[in-house]
């Protein structure tokens, strides 16, 4: 009697509910109450009760004339197995019904089941108090994968495949959201919070996950590390990431229970239907969760989506204008060339990176490349292998870039001189017919404005067209010789008409009138 009091007032203590208390023992709700009654009419303490002597604590509580009774044998060999036996429960895949069997093995006239379980759970309610956990809205919400997978069909081959099921709960309503996913990894998990959330119509302030590798890198029990895909999308929401402690499944328990309840609903309610692709499995769960989440709650008289409308949805932080796009991650050493390279494709840096270490993020769009925390390029996404792409800001050694865009270049500073120059690498550009031998030809003849001044070069362009002479090498020719003499203005600024009559016209391929002279004698 001593020990029920006892316990009764533990539970009292830690805030658990007199039907609870009363389920847990096996005794009356009004035995639970009347002892209750007896506690707060004492002015006593908790601490004060149980440390009285067994006499004073039956005389309190008006048990003085119960009758002792020594514990029987079974119970003694019981009771000293009970420390093995609990702390074996915490062990992955063991249950009170496994611990039963070996029991039973070993002492067949003991107790049967029924006695087993309930001594077991009155030991370990003995050992262990359980304190009441407050939630508020719009705080946390808790995430899971069901350990029952589904199953997809393939329609064509007739392959079955597994599928994980998600979980998220917002604890203070419950309210509840599920879907199906094809693993556990970063990629999906980030996916189905991010529906979850999108389904709630808003963001909590933390997302409370199990210590999975896909959320978690390192568990620690005063500060785990986040995987980096994962607390970037929880910062894209403007919420923290506050995983559950290792080996405390209470910290979580709202999302466990979801779990079971979710068993005895969705998995019962798509029993024995055949899905051929994920989508169909979905929109099969969706629509059992939306019953699941509009019936009353037991022991309330509200659903979970009429709390959550109610107490917890206005407090909810609002959703971003865009949803998350998810960026893979990638470590590269910047090569000689000043290139790193993202699936066969390469990228541009600036030079002064060259051999270092660079983060490259990406997405199907745009391709980000960091040195630390600095945001060092940005590209277009490009997969078309062995090919580059490059930026003239950064400066590459070596590197001209596309000649059509140099070449275009080089005419618009041709034509700040004369139209003269700029009409002469353009003939330049149509007789060498190839880009890059044009470009160079085309930027030395721009060069030699420097050593003979920009009035020589107008009269050589001149008189190398008159020519019909085309290329750097022949305008250099002209220049060195000084046949731009003639070429050039005179006093007034202005080019001597007569130039094109008193020069003849010579080419390698005009024989002139001379030939014809020599055939005759």
């Amino acid at each position: 009697m001593n020990k029920r009091i006892k316990n009764i007032l533990r539970c009292y203590a830690a805030g658990i509910g007199i039907k609870e208390t009363a389920s847990t023992f096996h005794i009356s709700r009004n035995t639970v109450r009347k002892y209750v009654r007896l506690f707060l009419s004492s002015g006593k303490s908790i601490e004060q009760l149980l440390s009285l002597p067994n006499g004073q604590l039956d005389e309190l509580f008006g048990c003085t004339d119960t009758r002792h009774r020594e514990p029987s044998s079974k119970r003694i060999e019981l009771e000293a197995l009970l420390p093995g036996y609990v702390s074996r429960l915490s062990r992955k895949g063991m249950s009170v019904r496994k611990l039963f069997k070996e029991y039973h093995t070993e002492y067949p006239d003991g107790y049967q089941l029924s006695s087993f379980k309930r001594i077991v759970s009155e030991y370990r309610f003995h050992i262990k108090v359980v304190g009441h956990v407050e939630h508020y809205a719009a705080e946390q919400m808790y995430i899971d994968f069901a350990g029952d997978r589904l199953e997809v069909v393939d329609e064509m081959t007739g392959e079955t495949k597994k599928a994980e099921v998600f979980v998220a709960i917002l604890p203070f309503s419950h309210y509840t959201y599920c879907e199906a996913v094809w693993s556990q990894r970063k990629e999906d998990l980030i996916k189905a919070c991010e529906n979850a959330i999108q389904y709630f119509e808003g963001v909590p302030a933390a997302i409370v996950p199990d210590n999975l590798k896909a959320a978690v890198t390192r568990s620690d029990r005063n500060e785990p590390v986040i995987n980096d895909d994962f607390a970037a999308f929880a910062e894209y929401y403007g919420c923290v990431v506050y995983p559950a402690r290792v080996r405390h499944p209470k910290d979580k328990a709202l999302v466990e229970n979801a779990v079971k309840l979710l068993y005895r609903s969705i998995y019962l309610d798509i029993e024995g239907m055949t899905f051929s692709s994920l989508e169909e499995l979905n929109t099969a769960i969706h629509i059992s969760l939306l019953d699941f989440n509009e019936k009353v709650m037991a022991g309330r008289e509200m659903s979970r989506k009429e709390i959550f409308l109610h107490g917890e949805k206005d407090y909810l932080r609002p959703l971003p204008v865009k949803r998350y796009v998810m960026k893979e991650r990638k470590l590269m050493t910047v090569g000689k060339n000043s290139y790193v390279s993202l699936f066969k494709h390469h990228y541009s840096v600036p030079k002064e990176y060259v051999g270092r270490r660079m983060t490259i993020l990406y997405d199907a769009d745009t391709v980000e490349i960091y040195c630390g925390m600095n945001l060092v390029a940005t590209h277009d996404r490009c997969d078309i292998p062995y090919t580059y792409s490059w930026k003239k800001e950064h400066n590459l050694p070596g590197h001209y870039g596309p000649y059509d865009k140099d070449l275009e270049e080089l005419f618009q500073r041709a034509s700040e001189i004369d139209n003269i120059v700029l009409n002469y690498l353009q003939e330049v550009e149509r007789v060498m017919q190839y880009p890059p031998k044009a470009f160079r030809s085309c930027r030395g003849i721009m060069t030699l404005e420097k050593k003979y001044g920009r009035d020589r070069l107008v009269a050589a362009c001149a008189c190398a067209d008159q020519k019909l002479q085309y290329g750097y090498q022949a305008l250099r020719e002209v220049l060195e010789l000084g046949e731009d003499v003639d070429f050039l203005p005179d006093e007034d600024g202005k080019v001597q008409s007569n130039v094109t009559s008193q020069i003849p016209l010579t080419h390698k391929n005009i024989r002139g009138r001379e030939y014809y002279k020599k055939d005759k004698q």
